[in-house]
């Protein structure tokens, strides 16, 4: 028989599935039953997670899709923490507890508003709202850090312009001190009182200097305090009272999800099997014996004759 012929004829549905009928009827029956009863037990056993949701708008100079971003960043989420005390009410670590909050928090942007969702999922109500509400605000304070780091240089040239113009000072008062104790004030020489008004106005010049960086460092100082917000909530998180169930957590989706792999199953493992172990070839027949005279006469009948 013609290879090709025969290896068509070997994988016929009909063969196959006739060949496996166990295997069939194992994807049909038994492999849906196992996955509905594993699926159904999770679901039961899985705890309650609810879910609360903050609306805010961004003010900032980024993009909203960057912001958006930055709320699951260790950056804002470290702050979260912190401001919430999330490591002891967990019992974990600072990185585990960092990627709780980041696996439990999802954004996404209104086209038409442009304001940004939060969405917080967690087992316990109020840690969820929490979250939600806290990192917005992490986001803002996150944003005034990142704004005042911009603004410490000045009040770094300030303080070392400060520190400078106190030392001249000192010096200078020290000079002035001693020239009033040798020529007295006023001095009875006009030129040694020139000196001592000379002083008298390099000391002053040093106090003002020193004023005037003192109010620089002020004025930067003011303005890290009253930078303005980066976030306008527009809807405050509430404490979810349902259960949230994502679509593949329902009853119904196991059911299906069962189905179709037991379905899977039957259809395609018998292929499967018949590949590899396919069915034993029976040896070819032998060519039929030649009956002489002698055969005949021992099965007592005679020798046929020819016409």
């Amino acid at each position: 028989m013609n290879p090709k012929k025969r290896l068509a004829g070997r994988f016929l549905p009909s063969r196959v599935y006739a060949r496996w009928l166990g295997t069939v009827r194992f994807g049909l029956v038994v492999l849906p039953l196992i996955v509905f009863l594993s699926g159904s037990l999770t679901l039961y056993l899985s705890p309650n997670r609810y879910k609360s949701t903050a609306i805010f708008a961004y003010l900032g100079p980024r993009p909203k899709t960057e912001a958006a971003g930055l709320l699951k960043t260790h950056g804002v989420i470290d702050l979260a923490v912190a401001k919430l005390k999330l490591n002891e009410r967990f019992g974990t670590d600072s990185m585990t507890t960092a990627e709780i909050v980041a696996d439990s928090t999802k954004t996404s942007i209104d086209p038409d508003s442009g304001f940004i969702e939060v969405n917080v999922t967690h087992t316990q109500k109020d840690v969820a709202r929490d979250i939600a509400e806290e990192l917005i605000h992490s986001l803002d304070q996150y944003e005034k850090i990142l704004a005042g780091v911009n603004i410490q240089p000045r009040i770094h040239a300030a303080q070392i312009s400060l520190a400078n113009a106190e030392e001249e000072a000192a010096t200078k008062r020290q000079d002035l001190q001693r020239l009033i104790s040798v020529r007295g004030d006023p001095a009875a020489n006009p030129v040694a009182q020139l000196d001592i008004d000379a002083l008298k106005s390099d000391w002053a010049n040093s106090r003002q200097r020193i004023i005037d960086s003192q109010v620089r460092i002020d004025e930067a100082k003011n303005e890290i305090a009253t930078l303005p917000s980066m976030v306008m909530i527009h809807s405050y998180p509430d404490i979810s009272q349902s259960p949230f169930k994502k679509a593949e957590d329902s009853l119904g989706t196991v059911i299906w999800q069962s189905i179709a792999l037991g379905l899977s199953f039957a259809l395609g493992a018998p292929y499967l099997l018949e590949l590899a172990f396919p069915r034993r070839r029976s040896n070819p027949t032998s060519p039929a014996k030649e009956f002489t005279e002698d055969d005949y006469e021992d099965l007592g009948i005679g020798a046929p004759v020819e016409i």
